[in-house]
């Protein structure tokens, strides 16, 4: 989908401290093999919780809205997403964050996201169909927010070749010139893969989480046995990166060469090697893997992180073109491209 008419105007982020991999290898939570199939040089812990998390990062993002645009932003669309438990049952996290950055009543749609690790990233494709396609709709705020950790969720044990981090993060688009335009959005969707994350698990009336760890390597272990090993996955996976970012760059009217970063998960060394690196012909450096060893996988955050990180440090500027690669387990792919203002 090209685009012509969207703009990012803010972003915000709420990452947890780092904790070094020293840690959980003397605590026994994480092996040397471990360490040596991800590189992870440290993660992000949080205390808050991911809905608080992604309030903060929120604030962020609307107050850099209004400073970039030289008006307040009163975002009708709000997406919301959380790839683990957010704390409560029974609950929507969407209108909490909503109410929390003082938003309030209004007409407009208040939705959460489920596409896990991809859910902001696609998220802008939602936000920018709906823009589009309906003029009285004249902002829209997408937030993230996700604090792992046990029993449930341990950071460094609970999949293979990926550390996980807490963070929020947000990111408002509107019809106003701002800090990048939204040129081109491509998405894919591969159902026949959700059986990676399930494994042979029941289906059960409660979750079993509150009283002992998921276990997704299991799971993955489990559903790749039946699958002749991860040579199936790694090629639906290639193909879907390469058919989304070719199809938005070729929007866009760009090639690959001419994308100054790619913003992508933040798996471990490993993983970011055979999912994105080979599938699209690169190298490290034209990534933020070294920063995602840092921070970890952040849930759905780790395209918006990455990509403040960046401008933070001044990596990029106004002209260059960014590119977020976002893959959620399910699974689904985008991309974004983004050109600085």
């Amino acid at each position: 989908m090209l685009l012509d008419d969207l703009y990012l105007n803010g972003i915000g982020c709420d990452v947890g401290a780092l904790i070094p991999v020293s840690a959980p290898l003397a605590a026994g939570e994480f092996t040397p093999d471990d360490a040596a199939r991800t590189g992870q040089l440290s993660t992000a812990v949080a205390e808050r919780p991911g809905p608080e998390l992604a309030v903060r990062a929120g604030r962020q993002a609307l107050a850099q809205a209004r400073a970039t645009t030289g008006e307040p932003i009163w975002p009708s669309l709000c997406l919301h997403a959380g790839i683990y438990h957010s704390g409560i049952d029974f609950w929507h996290a969407a209108s909490y964050v909503r109410d929390q950055l003082g938003v309030g009543a209004g007409p407009g749609l208040t939705l959460e996201l489920g596409a896990m690790s991809n859910s902001l990233v696609a998220g802008i494709d939602v936000a920018a169909s709906v823009l589009r396609g309906r003029p009285d709709h004249e902002a829209a705020l997408i937030t993230a927010g996700d604090r792992f950790g046990a029993p449930g969720f341990p950071h460094w044990s609970t999949d293979i070749g990926i550390v996980y981090g807490d963070a929020g993060s947000a990111v408002v688009l509107t019809r106003r010139p701002g800090l990048a335009r939204i040129r081109a959005i491509a998405s894919y969707t591969d159902p026949s893969l959700e059986g990676l994350q399930r494994g042979d698990e029941p289906f059960r009336p409660a979750s079993v989480a509150a009283h002992r760890g998921i276990d997704i390597r299991r799971r993955k272990r489990q559903w790749l046995s039946r699958q002749g090993g991860p040579a199936h996955v790694a090629t639906r996976n290639g193909d879907a990166v390469t058919t989304v970012v070719k199809t938005a760059l070729s929007d866009a009217g760009i090639d690959l060469p001419d994308v100054a970063k790619i913003c992508a998960p933040h798996y471990g060394r490993r993983l970011v090697e055979t999912q994105v690196l080979r599938p699209l012909g690169i190298t490290e450096d034209r990534t933020m893997t070294e920063f995602g060893l840092r921070v970890g996988h952040l849930g759905a955050s780790d395209q918006i992180v990455a990509f403040d990180r960046l401008l933070a440090s001044g990596e990029v500027g106004p002209g260059d073109t960014v590119l977020l690669l976002g893959i959620g387990v399910g699974m689904t792919w985008t991309a974004v491209v983004l050109e600085l203002c």
